[in-house]
């Protein structure tokens, strides 16, 4: 069944059953590629979906796909626009550095952030990241599925981040 193997790991059970999803298309390989992704499989995840894109020289990300859950509840359109001080503001570089450790270690990561940088101090992030892969088995682009809630007690830190088993 979907979502069984990461269901402790989330509060929000999309986000196990995306990671899950991710699992199966990558098999043995370090990570599934773009088109092996079929959105027609998962359609009730498509509202918390972004789609990053990642360049390499120089080192840049740009959100490609943002889904209409994240749309409303971050009250913009990031589609089209660079993971820079413009969008996040002062967690710019920290949001940055997360995901350029993401694509040069190339495994899936669990993210829980306050949303500070958004207005939002009493609203927290989780999201699960996890790479894509070219045909030469370089990451092009990130899977993020994220969700929000308001967890009593916050949290105590602005930001958790660590990696995820991928098996």
């Amino acid at each position: 069944m979907p979502g069984q193997g990461m269901t402790g790991h989330f509060w929000d059970q999309r986000l196990a059953r995306l990671y899950d999803y991710w699992l199966a298309k990558r098999g043995a390989r370090l990570a599934p590629g773009r088109a092996d992704l079929d959105p027609g499989e998962i359609p009730d995840l498509l509202p918390i979906l972004n789609l990053i894109d990642v360049s390499w020289e120089p080192l840049g990300f740009r959100h490609r796909l943002v889904g209409a859950e994240l749309i409303q509840r971050l009250g913009r359109n990031a589609r089209g626009e660079e993971v820079g001080e413009g969008l996040y503001g002062p967690a710019a570089a920290e949001i940055f550095d997360t995901l350029k450790t993401l694509a040069t270690e190339a495994r899936p990561y669990r993210r829980r952030a306050r949303l500070d940088w958004n207005g939002r101090k009493w609203l927290t992030l989780e999201a699960v990241e996890l790479p894509l892969v070219d045909a030469a088995g370089r990451v092009n682009m990130i899977l993020r599925g994220s969700s929000f809630a308001m967890p009593e007690p916050p949290l105590a830190a602005r930001l958790e981040y660590w990696p995820l088993p991928a098996s």
